[in-house]
């Protein structure tokens, strides 16, 4: 039902903002702590405004609330881990219509709160444990396997890629729908503790087009995607960036997720599902990764 609701949704407000300039997205950090320390992620590197007192839920009650009252409808809870904070996803609930979250999976998230979940998970239990810390890989198994609100979030580097049939096979065997991708974007202000050559770029996008030969139904890219992945730089206009809004825990505005992403070598998998018009070329993809039955 939720996900004939946008079908049907989505369009006015793309027409709202295009007439009228109402955005209808956002992606919010609701903390800045964390309680993994996973070796690719820069959220806390080079980083002197990190906020990490946690606000009170009265302010986050005002920021949902004017955010829903300016025309969001639409809303990404980032991190930090925002499970950490299920107080604040209890209360996205009870206000937004469409709520997407992306979490390392430790931290079991209520079954109330009804509404897609990117859990991370980066390869076999081998791999994806010397990234994210010991025992993780198993901590996300039991606390999500045989709930379709999963979607698994991968990161992918020469490090990883290999993994990815893994993780496809892992996603069907535990119930989740399916797997999305990212490919590691480095920092542009030097920090970068993966390196991504332009040749191990382009052998990450052969094994995307050969896993999804394979799994045409469980490795929720596209075509379309993939070949946005296979051009590097996208320092150009942005929809993700542009179009949608973005805050940190503080609530200072900024253009993406990292305000120091490289566009030059972006991988970003809201980059890559592009503008709604594009979108029309990846549908199957894009309902399976947004939205529950």
């Amino acid at each position: 039902m939720k996900r004939m609701q946008a079908v049907l949704y989505f369009p006015w407000l793309e027409f709202r903002r295009i007439v009228l300039g109402v955005k209808h997205s956002a992606e919010v950090d609701i903390t800045d702590n964390c309680n993994l320390h996973c070796k690719h992620c820069y959220h806390f590197y080079g980083r002197d405004k990190l906020n990490k007192q946690d606000q009170p839920l009265d302010v986050w009650e005002k920021r949902f609330r004017q955010l829903y009252e300016d025309g969001v409808r639409f809303i990404l809870l980032v991190g930090g881990e925002p499970a950490l904070r299920i107080d604040i996803l209890m209360l996205a609930h009870k206000i937004f219509p469409f709520i997407f979250v992306i979490t390392n999976g430790t931290i079991k998230i209520p079954s109330e709160f009804k509404h897609r979940l990117f859990v991370s998970i980066d390869g076999s239990r081998k791999i994806n444990d010397s990234i994210r810390g010991q025992g993780v890989y198993d901590r996300v198994l039991k606390n999500f396997t045989g709930d379709d609100r999963v979607v698994i979030n991968m990161v992918l580097a020469e490090q990883n890629y290999t993994e990815l049939e893994h993780v496809v096979r892992l996603a069907r065997d535990s119930g989740f729908t399916g797997v999305v991708c990212n490919i590691y974007t480095p920092r542009n202000d030097g920090y970068n503790p993966w390196e991504l050559g332009s040749e191990a770029r382009q052998a990450i996008i052969r094994e995307l087009i050969r896993v999804k030969q394979l799994f045409p139904e469980d490795l929720l890219v596209s075509e379309t995607m993939i070949k946005w992945y296979s051009i590097a730089d996208h320092r150009g206009p942005c929809y993700w960036g542009d179009e949608a809004l973005h805050y940190d825990v503080s609530w200072n505005k900024r253009r993406c997720f990292a305000p120091n992403a490289d566009c030059a070598n972006c991988g970003c998998l809201a980059g890559a599902t592009q503008s709604p018009l594009t979108m029309i070329h990846q549908l199957r993809e894009i309902r399976s990764i947004l939205y529950e039955v």
